[in-house]
């Protein structure tokens, strides 16, 4: 029996990444994608839960085993970035686009619940269609659907990486994906004349130096093994060239790979906020947010999946990482629900790959095959 999709499958596979690639939907609300993926659902004969903005899951009986159920999980959101017009295929929709390859997760799930029906597999099996992975922590809604109230489970995920090569399993014995937390900063205080700069607090100056300190603190916290990143995404000051503004914000996200690192970095932020705000006569405000928790793969399982995998003929294609990744992923609740790991399949395109998230990111469809594959060796045909 082999692990891979038959060509029909396959087919209707990349029929499924297409239009889900053509039609997408940023956020929790995907009104067209879940109504798509309930509709194939359906077609199949089966019973379909379905919750607006808390995703559809599919519940397939097994012919029988012991073992507990297998939850395997999909994300079906895309992000708010416009495409390069150059890409094959093309997003249909101004200013949204699958950069992040959960078009593949969605399309890889809706095959392989079809190849199980052809070829039921002893276990029971849970198929976990999720909205809003990339800032909404769609995961914990989802778990809240009857199909997912299971004291007993194992779950599994894959995320397409658009820059390792095509086809290769990438995992990690311990932190897979990073912790997560968002900040925002703000600076006020009087403003006054662009030619009289020592008379006015300068927000655009305090933010500009927070900028460059807070790379000190990251480069004091983390280390080769355990990589500590805090990213400034926007900063928003001033109006015009001839006034000190008297307003400043910043956002942006910081990652860790252990707990330890993140409170201490928490701490020593707001330490350094605060020492900016007195050093510039500015107030000072610094709000963190705690956002996904880390991705950390389960032992046990994950002794069981290597074995399988080799056992499977994909042993050649595994990879083990050598630090966590900074990308941060809500797949987190499930793990904290029941064992399991989550792991990248390599889908590059060319020779100068552009990173997951990039206007101009592309992923080989023939990853789907080794994400099929993975499922199948997890979920075997019954005997």
């Amino acid at each position: 029996m082999t692990n891979f999709p038959s060509q029909e499958v396959w087919e209707r596979m990349v029929g499924h990444r297409q239009h889900l690639h053509e039609n997408p939907e940023v956020g929790i609300e995907l009104p067209d994608t879940h109504a798509y993926v309930r509709k194939v659902l359906e077609e199949l004969g089966l019973t379909v839960e379905h919750h607006p903005s808390a995703g559809v899951s599919v519940a397939i009986p097994g012919t029988g085993s012991e073992l507990p159920p297998l939850v395997f999980r999909a994300d079906m959101d895309a992000l708010p970035v416009e495409q390069d017009v150059s890409m094959v295929p093309r997003s249909l929709r101004p200013g949204a686009m699958h950069a992040c390859g959960h078009d593949l997760h969605t399309a890889t799930l809706l095959g392989f619940a079809e190849d199980v029906l052809l070829r039921p597999t002893a276990r029971d099996i849970v198929l976990a269609f999720q909205p809003g992975e990339e800032s909404h922590r769609g995961a914990v809604k989802l778990l809240e659907h009857r199909n997912l109230q299971l004291i007993e489970a194992e779950t599994f995920a894959i995320h397409v990486n658009a820059v390792l090569p095509t086809g290769s399993i990438s995992y990690s014995e311990t932190t897979f994906m990073a912790y997560g937390d968002w900040f925002r900063l703000d600076f006020s205080g009087p403003g006054g004349h662009a030619s009289a700069p020592e008379r006015a607090g300068n927000p655009i100056r305090a933010g500009a130096q927070w900028v460059e300190a807070l790379q000190g603190l990251v480069d004091n916290i983390g280390t080769p093994e355990n990589r500590v990143v805090a990213t400034v995404t926007e900063f928003l000051s001033g109006n015009t060239v001839n006034v000190i503004p008297v307003h400043g914000s910043l956002r942006g996200t910081i990652r860790c790979v252990t707990e330890a690192q993140r409170s201490e970095l928490h701490e020593a932020m707001h330490a350094l906020a605060l020492s900016l705000g007195a050093q510039h006569e500015l107030e000072v405000s610094l709000e963190i947010t705690e956002g996904y928790p880390a991705v950390i793969s389960d032992p046990g399982f994950l002794e069981s999946f290597l074995d399988t995998v080799g056992s499977a003929g994909l042993g050649h294609q595994l990879n083990k990482m050598d630090h966590a990744s900074m990308v941060i992923e809500d797949f987190s609740y499930f793990l904290h629900k029941w064992p399991g790991i989550m792991v990248y399949v390599g889908a590059a395109v060319g020779d100068s790959p552009s990173f997951n998230h990039s206007a101009s990111a592309e992923f080989d469809e023939s990853a789907m095959k080794t994400a099929f594959a993975l499922l199948r060796a997890l979920a075997p045909v019954a005997a």
